[in-house]
């Protein structure tokens, strides 16, 4: 598209361009007459969230999890259990006061909560102070709810303190919130929960979710804004919401903290009583298996048992050389001294010491070492030492000679035979109180023994349970570490309160108007694109050659009425002139001889304006002072040919007339409102006049469409089969044939005429059927088809003439 031609599209929509805008402009004037004035409070919450102070000395900044946090705090912000509270506790606080406040509500805004607000709900809301609370169903409420006071109601702080009314009792206002809460969740009926769902400018949970909640840059600051028609209820808004927010974060964060330390205390407390009972077992075990140190015990049992079994062997080892040892003095002996020492007195004595002997070893391996211990194995001792010499005095009586049988002294024999047998009467006592221990050794043993490899097994059980107890005392300490910081974290506090707004905001109401005036007037723009875009007609002879893909030979104009603007005779004359001066053009370059030159008009569909196309050249040719005859289908003949064809001959047959128009009358006002230019067709322009007019009888004839007909391959014969006469050879003939999409056509006459013109309206869509006949078409004429658009619009026309009479305009190029 050149600049001319879009120059050309919006000023035929100027109009429209220009009254969209108007029109959307004051169509946002009319809807934001009534608009009021918008307050705007804000307030800035320190979060303490990415710098913030930590317990956990170690603790890496991770900054997903940063984002997580402050996604978090803003959406319990943004919670409706959060916009839900808030709308009831303004609501509380405009209910109690006695009077409109403007710091909280306006007057205007007070006579209306009052007016709409049943007497039930006057009756529920206390409001004289230290009074007692009943419930909505008259009985008593007992509070079991832990009150939260807000630190706004605080006395002690001088800022908050200025915000809140003096005239309301904190721990009242709680009460009667929770009686509100109470009966807005009793039903859906009553009038709290009407107030909070439906809209309300200032209590419902729609307009507090307005509220604007962001975070300011990366820092640790999240900034709250709301907008309001009465600035105490935009301040007010904010405080409760800030105080409600801060409360719930805290409270989601203590929980689920407080459930993670409750988990690992229950397993504390399990794994402990595990370890315990292990310990318990163990101690036991010990108890039953008399034992204090398992493996120094048996580490010293087998030690001193193979002590004892080296001693034991080796004293009957001595023993054993002893006993040889007396026999060998025995034999040195004479037979009476023999029976002298085998004196009944001696051997009692003998057994004596021998006894003595065992219980003096007893005690000293058994007994404990006590006074008693002590000063009996004194005595023991010195029993064995008298009987030691007494045995040697009487052995020494009853040997009388010096001699042995040897000739040995027999003083030295009966020494050496009585320090043996003492000596071997204590080493078989020794022996014996030996093979004792040996035996209780052995029973050690049989204890010990299993008792290794279940004691390992208890202490492999306590072991585990006190790993287990120990782990789980970590995750504790961790829980209880990780609760500590995010009460650190949740320690949310306010770096400045909601101010009060004295002035409202700029309103965006001239904002509006122009976004409006610009949004019409680019949608009409886009519009008039889109419709230009996805145009498919055939409009002018370029686009119309692109879609036809044929040579253009000429096009016509509508015929409009008379204007100032355009001259269409001069117009008319002149397309006439340039389509004759093409026709001839191209038949003088084809290779026919004949003087007579035939031309066929045809069209795919009824109504194209083959007739007046063809007509007027025939008149044009005729004052050039050419022979034209103009050959035209009947209609009769051609309604007879098709019923006959389909086989109901008595069906009655009505003229085919050609197609009706609708003439306007007036030009409609909404183009003359929307600017548009007079496009009535002027039906008295002789340039659509009937051909019957202009045409003698001669020149204008009327061929029967029948059989014959469609056998035909030049005029000459159509004249024969209609028994028409020439005075004269013509120079041209005009031949016209039905719509080719509806009805039959001889083909033999369509391949032999000299040049085949396709009429085609420029405002028709050119579809595929119409494409499948003019293929046929091209096959039979060997590409001598041209087509002349009809019905042309002026920009169109002036791209073949150049520039049209008109008056001088403004705009370049028009």
């Amino acid at each position: 598209m050149e600049i001319n031609d879009l120059i050309r599209l919006l000023r035929k929509h100027l109009v429209l361009l220009l009254i969209t805008p108007v029109l959307m402009a004051g169509l946002v004037i009319f809807l934001t007459k009534n608009s009021t004035s918008k307050y705007e409070s804000g307030t800035t919450l320190y979060t303490g969230i990415a710098s913030g102070s930590s317990v956990e000395m170690d603790k890496i900044f991770n900054y997903n999890a940063s984002n997580t946090a402050f996604d978090n705090l803003i959406s319990v912000i943004n919670s409706r259990e959060t916009q839900q509270e808030v709308g009831i506790r303004l609501l509380t606080q405009h209910l109690m006061l006695d009077k409109c406040d403007p710091r909280y509500i306006s007057c205007n805004f007070f006579e209306q909560l009052q007016d709409i607000t049943p007497d039930y709900i006057r009756d529920l809301v206390l409001k004289v102070p230290h009074q007692s609370v009943h419930s909505i169903s008259g009985k008593e409420e007992k509070d079991t709810v832990t009150t939260f006071s807000f630190s706004s109601f605080d006395a002690k702080r001088n800022d908050a303190k200025s915000l809140y009314p003096d005239m309301i009792d904190p721990s009242q206002f709680e009460q009667n919130v929770r009686k509100l809460t109470y009966l807005y969740n009793s039903n859906d009926t009553n009038f709290v929960y009407k107030l909070l769902n439906f809209i309300h400018p200032h209590y419902s949970i729609e307009a507090i979710s307005s509220v604007n909640v962001q975070r300011i840059t990366n820092s640790d600051l999240i900034e709250l804004r709301y907008q309001s028609d009465d600035p105490g209820i935009s301040q007010q808004t904010l405080l409760f919401l800030s105080e409600v927010s801060i409360r719930n974060y805290k409270k989601i964060k203590e929980n689920s903290s407080g459930a993670v330390i409750k988990y690992f205390e229950f397993q504390l407390k399990q794994a402990a009583e595990k370890l315990k009972n292990g310990e318990d077992k163990l101690l036991q075990f010990n108890k039953d298996n008399n034992i204090i140190n398992f493996y120094e015990q048996s580490k010293i049992i087998a030690g001193v048992k193979e002590q004892l079994d080296t001693e034991y062997n080796n004293n009957r080892i001595k023993l054993a050389g002893l006993y040889a040892a007396i026999k060998k003095l025995e034999e040195k002996l004479s037979n009476q001294q023999q029976v002298q020492l085998n004196n009944s007195k001696i051997i009692e004595k003998r057994n004596q010491l021998g006894e003595i002997s065992l219980k003096i070893t007893s005690i000293e391996t058994y007994g404990s070492i006590d006074n008693k211990a002590s000063k009996k194995l004194s005595e023991l001792k010195l029993q064995s030492e008298k009987l030691k010499d007494e045995i040697r005095q009487d052995v020494g009586n009853l040997y009388t000679n010096s001699n042995s049988t040897n000739g040995l002294p027999l003083s030295t024999i009966l020494t050496s035979w009585i320090n043996d047998v003492i000596e071997a009467e204590n080493i078989k006592a020794g022996l014996s109180v030996m093979a004792a221990q040996i035996k209780d050794f052995q029973k050690r043993y049989e204890i010990y023994a299993p008792a290794g490899a279940n004691l390992k097994r208890i202490e492999r059980e306590i072991s585990v349970s006190e790993a287990e107890f120990l782990e789980i005392l970590h995750g504790l300490n961790l829980a209880k570490l990780k609760m500590q910081d995010n009460e650190l974290a949740s320690n949310i506090k306010p770096v400045d309160t909601p101010y009060f707004p004295l002035n409202p905001m700029p309103t965006k109401r001239k904002l509006l108007i122009v976004a409006a005036a610009m949004f019409g007037f680019l949608m009409v723009l886009a519009s008039i694109f889109a419709l230009e875009f996805f145009d498919n007609t055939l409009k002018n002879p370029f686009k119309a050659s692109r879609i036809l893909k044929l040579p253009f030979l000429a096009l016509f104009p509508k015929i409009l009425l008379p204007t100032k603007k355009n001259n269409f005779p001069y117009i008319n004359n002149r397309l006439l002139e340039l389509a004759l001066q093409n026709i001839q053009l191209h038949l003088n370059n084809g290779k026919s001889v004949s003087p007579t030159k035939t031309v066929l008009f045809f069209s795919t569909l009824n109504g194209e304006g083959k007739t007046v196309i063809a007509g007027n050249l025939a008149q044009k040719l005729k004052r050039q002072g050419k022979k034209v005859l103009y050959l035209n289908f009947s209609r009769e003949s051609l309604l007879k040919s098709e019923v006959s064809q389909m086989g109901y001959s008595e069906t009655p047959v009505q003229p085919v007339a050609p197609q009706s128009v609708n003439k306007a009358k007036r030009f409609s006002v909404i183009n003359w409102l929307l600017g548009y230019p007079d496009n009535r067709i002027d039906y008295d322009s002789p340039f659509l006049g009937n051909t019957e007019k202009y045409l003698s009888k001669d020149e204008l004839l009327y061929y029967q469409i029948n059989d014959q007909f469609f056998s035909a391959r030049t005029y000459s014969e159509i004249l024969d089969q209609n028994n028409f006469r020439l005075s004269n050879v013509p120079d041209y003939v005009f031949i016209e044939i039905p719509a080719a999409l509806y009805y039959p056509y001889p083909v033999g006459l369509i391949s032999d005429s000299d040049i085949s013109l396709l009429i085609c309206r420029s405002n028709r869509a050119w579809s595929t059927a119409d494409q499948g006949v003019l293929d046929v078409f091209l096959n039979l004429t060997g590409q001598k088809i041209h087509f002349i658009l009809n019905g042309v619009e002026l920009p169109g026309i002036a791209s073949i003439l150049g520039d049209l009479p008109k008056p001088e305009s403004k705009l370049p190029g028009i």
